[in-house]
């Protein structure tokens, strides 16, 4: 009896299955390939720790990236001109007639963006411009093209009207007509020097030329500093050539936001800007700020093109700069 007990305890043993030993925690969400290694045997008193990413996989983190410098940068980099300036909408010198400002305020796009600009105005400090202008960049907005806008692209300078140094009030709209135009827009003693540092080599190329017309316009955002540049007229002639003064521009007052300083990029009423127009009144170059070598030699380059082109489909012959 008890012989027959004991052999069906053994059997009984034999065919009962073996007892799996349960997995750690961390083990359970490891990946695939820690799971296909062999298992601690049971005598082991811990099981072997789980390779860094696969703990963090664990707690629920994702793996850490590889710790390495992120590429140099330099804070002061300038960007290159992303869009060409100027208004869709070709200028006129012409007065406004009613339906025309009745129009201009029933614009809802209009009106939007003068609100935007006014709360712009209002939330920046008063030296806001002064603080960009001291940067190491010198407040540089953009990095002029290196060739010429092409004309399909290419928008039209706005109409600006100002008192000229001859006495009268004169509009850029007539100015462009039928010649190139090298435009110059300054604020401050800074400015001018932002301007030469462009035009320079341009007036030694074509002042005087047939076909080209250099159009300077002193902007006075505050209407008694304009003032007080009208009563020193003479002294401004004495530093403009004579024939210049019919397109040296006193331009006094606000310019409008919509119409006029974001169409032609003046973001820092603290420094210059140089736009090269053709006989169409559309811009086909622009600069700002102090010029590099490389920006006073593209803009040389584009007035020369863009003087011979209409030179040559006004059928006044090929036109040749003073310099050569």
């Amino acid at each position: 009896m008890s012989r027959h007990l004991r052999t069906t305890a053994r059997a009984a043993a034999a065919t009962r299955p073996a007892v799996q030993p349960r997995l750690a925690a961390s083990a359970r969400f490891a990946s695939s390939s820690s799971s296909s290694q062999p298992e601690a045997s049971s005598s082991s008193s811990k099981a072997a720790a789980p390779s860094p990413p696969a703990a963090e996989v664990a707690k629920g983190k994702a793996p850490a990236a590889p710790k390495g410098k992120p590429p140099a940068t330099d804070p002061y980099a300038v960007p290159p001109l992303s869009r060409p300036l100027g208004t869709p909408i070709p200028p006129s010198s012409d007065p406004q007639t009613r339906a025309q400002r009745l129009d201009q305020m029933l614009d809802q796009t209009r009106r939007k963006e003068e609100r935007k600009a006014l709360v712009k105005e209002a939330t920046q400090g008063y030296f806001h411009d002064y603080h960009l202008a001291r940067k190491a960049n010198g407040g540089k907005l953009w990095v002029a093209p290196p060739v010429l806008i092409r004309e399909d692209r290419a928008l039209y300078f706005p109409d600006i009207s100002g008192k000229a140094l001859t006495g009268g009030t004169v509009h850029t709209t007539d100015l462009f007509r039928g010649r190139v135009s090298l435009v110059s827009i300054v604020n401050t003693r800074v400015s001018e020097e932002h301007v030469q540092s462009f035009v320079e080599p341009v007036l030694e190329d074509w002042a005087g030329q047939p076909g080209f017309n250099y159009v300077q316009i002193n902007h006075q955002p505050n209407a008694l500093k304009g003032l007080l540049i009208s009563l020193f007229v003479s002294s401004l002639k004495r530093t403009i050539p004579e024939d210049r003064w019919g397109s040296y521009l006193i331009s006094s007052g606000e310019w409008s936001e919509f119409d006029v300083s974001r169409p032609l990029g003046i973001e820092n009423k603290l420094l210059g800007y140089v736009y090269l127009v053709d006989e169409n009144a559309k811009v086909r170059w622009a600069g700002c700020a102090q010029a590099t070598p490389k920006e006073t030699e593209d803009l040389r380059r584009a007035a020369a093109v863009l003087v011979r082109r209409h030179a040559g489909e006004s059928g006044a012959g090929a036109a040749a700069p003073k310099t050569e």
